[in-house]
């Protein structure tokens, strides 16, 4: 499914969990999307836990450091990071490299015996880090290489940061992607809790878009065998759900739903149809699609129109339209276009009649005794090619 047959209007802001480590969500503001993908590391992976040099450094620096030293695994980097690189290169190009912007690596024998080496020290020599480069650096070394530690502690927000990469200006849409593993104080409470750990480490991917209805970012989560598709599925039976019971408990709540979905429809087409769903107390599907039909016709007609392709039936059609519309009370704006020439009754019993017998509903409905039948078949002709 290309993006733009999927549904553009996201909602500002949902969640959808994956499984038991894994969520996702999406906010929307007018003019960028941001996309959070967190896993919760503290399941899977252990980490060590020491005192720090905290009570007395504290005092001398000027940015504060986390009172415990604490190492993460390296199986980390190896089982959840690397994949990632490789799942973003494949979607965005070889070459595009995420910039390692801050580690701080374990070296030596056991965690009572390393040294610690960061990306600041390539940096003294005019070496950019990367993510790649970091992977090829722990596969020539992962003997010596322990794990990695805690390397920033940002005391605002209450987090510990283990790593953090990113890459600017991903795509023409994509301004951002950038990857975190960090710890929150704020959320020691929980992890004690619930997984019996001092510290709960979190994988953060964050993505930041002019639009979320982008083929890279859907390309992007199914590398992570995050199914986009199955999510987007499940939230539109969801929402259909819920606009259903609205619409068939309050009749109001149907003809805004109908106004805002079906443009071409004016203030008359909506009543004239509710007036036939009330009367005979169809549900909110006939509705839906008794709206759909006479919305492509109505389309097809401008179409005519517009291309002035249209015989003298048509003409003479949209000719009567504009002599029957009258009423000083009920002033109806007039444009040749014919997305505001009110349908006729004829017209809304026969997209009724179609709908009902497209859905299975068996009934006999009841429409104004105005209505000729023989009006009604012809359109009925005319509706089913839509």
């Amino acid at each position: 499914m290309k993006s733009d047959d999927r549904e553009d209007r996201f909602t500002e802001h949902f969640r959808a969990v994956i499984d038991n480590t894994t969520s996702l969500n999406m906010y929307n503001e007018k003019k960028r999307s941001i996309c959070v993908i967190r896993k919760n590391l503290a399941k899977d992976y252990e980490v060590e836990v020491d005192a720090s040099e905290a009570p007395i450094m504290n005092k001398m620096l000027r940015d504060p450091e986390p009172y415990e030293s604490s190492i993460a695994e390296v199986k980390i980097l190896e089982q959840e990071i690397f994949p990632l690189n490789e799942a973003f290169k494949k979607v965005f190009g070889t070459d595009e490299e995420l910039k390692l912007n801050s580690i701080k690596l374990a070296i030596g024998g056991s965690y009572n015996d390393y040294v610690t080496i960061q990306e600041t020290d390539l940096k003294k020599f005019d070496v950019n880090p990367t993510l790649s480069g970091l992977c090829d650096f722990i596969d020539q070394n992962e003997e010596s290489i322990l794990g990695f530690l805690d390397c920033e502690y940002i005391s605002e927000e209450g987090n510990v940061i283990y790593l953090s990469c990113d890459k600017k200006g991903v795509t023409d849409n994509i301004y951002s992607l950038g990857i975190k593993i960090l710890a929150s104080m704020h959320q020691r409470g929980f992890f004690l809790q619930q997984e019996h750990k001092y510290y709960g480490l979190q994988l953060f991917i964050t993505l930041e878009m002019k639009r979320a209805n982008d083929d890279k970012l859907f390309e992007f989560l199914k590398e992570l065998n995050i199914d986009w598709e199955m999510i987007f599925f499940r939230r539109r039976l969801a929402i259909h759900d819920w606009t259903e019971i609205e619409c068939d408990r309050d009749s109001d709540n149907l003809k805004k739903y109908l106004r805002a979905k079906f443009e071409t429809l004016n203030y008359f087409d909506i009543n004239n149809i509710i007036r036939v769903i009330v009367k005979n107390q169809l549900p909110f599907n006939v509705a839906d699609k008794m709206a759909s039909l006479l919305y492509k016709m109505k389309i097809e007609r401008t179409n005519q129109l517009s291309d002035k392709s249209y015989d003298s039936n048509t003409e003479d059609y949209f000719e009567s339209q504009r002599r029957n519309v009258h009423s000083d009370s009920e002033e109806r704006e007039q444009t040749v276009n014919g997305y505001t020439l009110t349908l006729k009754k004829a017209e809304i019993a026969a997209a009724a009649n179609i709908a009902c017998a497209y859905l299975g509903f068996k009934k006999e409905i009841e429409f104004d005794k105005d209505i000729a039948t023989s009006e009604i078949l012809k359109y009925q002709d005319e509706l089913t090619n839509f």
